[in-house]
């Protein structure tokens, strides 16, 4: 499994795209998140874009899955032709539908590819592009869905925004990878996780290694030092806070 890093930033971080995963196992690909900022350095980053199997939204913010009409048209302007599944929480197709009418309305009159959608639900897993999918809801402002994806016999686990719960701890056992929302370094803020709690989610699920993204601009761009030594609190988990670009393989 191939993870690369195309967003690791929060919602307004003017440095950072928003948190944003591209996920390869074979010739299977899906995009986990795509925010306003994010769609451009996915397009910068991808090998095979017209290739993305799927693209999956943890909730329904704007810097979670605004990206979408911006993928979805440019898309179109290449001249895809595969057809793109859109996963994410109940009501995801009318959101998109939503969206879309207000980005470019009437675009997907154009489109040469379908989408097909697929609302996810905590507790019922299935196999589509090659992934089997696995949910949990987190504990964030707004329903949120992390997500488990086994492929070729490895394992991530993506928390999308909040804090861990007893369901996502279960759902992370024994990933190859846990990525987590990792807000604050240690203040408590409602909806939202920090590199400590991160840390220990990753260690009690039993996590090979733990990528921490989602950070506050402020906190990010200027205490590096003390969340590196954050970490090092936590010597059973091989965490690392990754750049935009990343790539880890497993």
């Amino acid at each position: 499994m191939r993870v690369t890093f195309a967003g690791v930033g929060e919602a307004f971080d003017e440095l950072l795209p928003n948190t944003s995963l591209l996920v390869e196992s074979g010739d299977s690909s899906i995009l986990l998140d795509c925010g306003f900022t994010a769609t451009c350095r996915f397009w910068s980053l991808a090998t095979r874009p017209l290739d993305l199997d799927a693209v999956f939204v943890s909730h329904f913010h704007a810097d979670h899955y605004f990206g979408l009409p911006a993928l979805v048209v440019r898309s179109i302007e290449e001249g895809r032709t595969k057809r793109l599944t859109v996963l994410g929480p109940n009501g995801i197709e009318s959101r998109f539908n939503r969206l879309m009418e207000l980005a470019y309305s009437n675009a997907m009159t154009k489109a040469k590819f379908e989408i097909f959608f697929i609302e996810c639900v905590p507790g019922e897993d299935f196999k589509h592009s090659g992934f089997r999918f696995r949910f949990a809801l987190n504990d964030h402002s707004m329903p949120c869905l992390a997500i488990r994806l086994d492929a070729g016999g490895k394992s991530l686990y993506y928390s999308g925004d909040g804090k861990p719960t007893d369901a996502t701890v279960d759902l992370a056992e024994d990933c190859d990878l846990v990525v987590h929302e990792a807000f604050t370094l240690d203040e408590i803020t409602l909806g939202h996780g920090d590199v400590g709690t991160s840390l220990e989610m990753a260690r009690k699920s039993g996590a090979k290694a733990c990528a921490l993204v989602h950070m506050k601009r402020t906190i990010r761009h200027t205490m590096m030092d003390m969340i590196k030594m954050a970490i090092q609190t936590v010597p059973e988990v091989n965490a690392f806070v990754p750049e935009p670009g990343d790539v880890y393989e497993f």
